[in-house]
């Protein structure tokens, strides 16, 4: 698998996010939030702050308990957050501790195992939470863990390990392998231009068909060819045909794909049950997705009919709530659109872990689900 190209879209994801808010001069000195340059959404109960393109981390009380120090910060995952010290990566905890000290290139997270993979040096292995290399860094490349188990390479020789470093080799005749996800992995075969899917035993089970590899989710793959998009089954069989542009994903049961600069959605079975017919559209959530129609924004439901009307100027959902601007106005409405808060703000953001961050009279702050100022 190429594991730089994960990181790399990964870091590109996470550094596009933090560029959406934040700017010093518009706060008040009394504000909890004014010393911050930037803030982001709350995750696992921990917001990230920055300062001059230094961060750290807030609790939902407010207070600092990671200092902005680091030029690069994960959220936290069962409570530790990898950092970047100048170039080199550690881990924290909840309380601000190193707990691995700064010597690797690249440290992934623990959102899938107990299980962190590490890069030094141009080689690949996996340390637990107190920082002890259990797996050593000695692989040309690796794969995160998922079901307890993962791929790595070395000598050119690919392998099946488990969370202890116990070694399964595979066929000789594959040239590059993702991880495992539900029980399939994308395979290169030497010698084959395509990827196709091996199972655990080994057995390529989906022909190298494909262009680049993907991994299944809810029992089905992105897969690409001839430059174009669809979705396959753990068969093999064709569920969304592959004529579709850009890179679909399905959420709620739904993916939005595109033809010619236009999107509609196909569900689970392939049906294109939204025409393609949107400039832009939002993914599904809860049965509803946002939609923009003229400058204008309000959501469809899998029926593509209109649940809620297009006469907002900004809208964001999550956790069930949504953030909407009207006439310069925000506030937070629900699926009725009945407003949830008496409060109006001058921007608004949407709800992530049980917290949204607001703007008002000047002023940012988080709320709650109630409406209530956090800190």
């Amino acid at each position: 698998m190429n594991t730089l190209n994960k990181i790399k879209i990964l870091l590109a994801v996470i550094t596009l996010f933090s560029c959406v808010q934040g700017c010093s001069q518009e706060y008040k000195t009394d504000d909890p939030l004014a010393i911050y340059t930037g803030f982001y959404p709350y995750q696992n109960g921990y917001a990230t702050v920055g300062i001059n393109k230094k961060y750290g981390f807030i609790d939902k009380k407010g207070r600092n308990v990671v200092p902005c120090k680091y030029s690069f910060v994960f959220n936290f995952h069962k409570g530790l957050a990898a950092v970047e010290l100048g170039d080199k990566y550690g881990l924290v905890d909840t309380t601000g501790r190193e707990v691995v000290p700064f010597k690797y290139d690249f440290i992934g997270g623990f959102e899938e195992s107990n299980r962190a993979i590490v890069k030094l040096n141009k080689k690949w292995g996996f340390i637990d939470k107190n920082g002890k290399e259990i797996i050593p860094v000695i692989y040309e490349d690796a794969g995160y863990f998922n079901e307890e188990i993962t791929t790595v390479k070395e000598n050119g020789q690919w392998y099946i390990i488990d969370t202890m470093n116990n070694r399964k080799p595979v066929r000789r005749d594959i040239e590059n392998l993702t991880s495992f996800n539900e029980g399939l992995a994308a395979v290169k075969l030497r010698g084959q231009s395509g990827w196709g899917f091996m199972d655990k035993q080994e057995k390529i089970v989906i022909p190298p068909l494909y262009e680049s590899p993907s991994s299944f989710q809810n029992g089905l793959a992105e897969v690409k060819r001839n430059g174009k998009t669809g979705f396959i089954n753990k068969k093999g069989e064709v569920v969304v045909p592959l004529r579709y542009d850009g890179y679909p994903h399905f959420s709620d049961g739904m993916a939005a794909v595109s033809l010619n600069d236009k999107y509609g959605f196909v569900n689970t079975k392939g049906t294109l049950v939204i025409p393609i017919q949107y400039s832009n559209v939002y993914s599904f959530y809860d049965g509803m997705a946002i939609i923009p129609i003229s400058g204008k924004y309000g959501c469809i439901n899998k029926k593509g009919e209109t649940v809620i009307p297009f006469v907002y100027d900004e809208m964001y959902s999550g956790e069930g709530v949504f953030a909407v601007v009207k006439d310069g106005k925000g506030y937070f409405i629900d699926a009725k659109q009945n407003v949830l808060f008496p409060e109006v703000y001058q921007s608004v953001d949407a709800f992530k872990d049980g917290a949204a961050l607001v703007k008002q009279n000047g002023i940012w702050f988080f709320i709650d689900k109630k409406g209530k100022r956090l800190f």
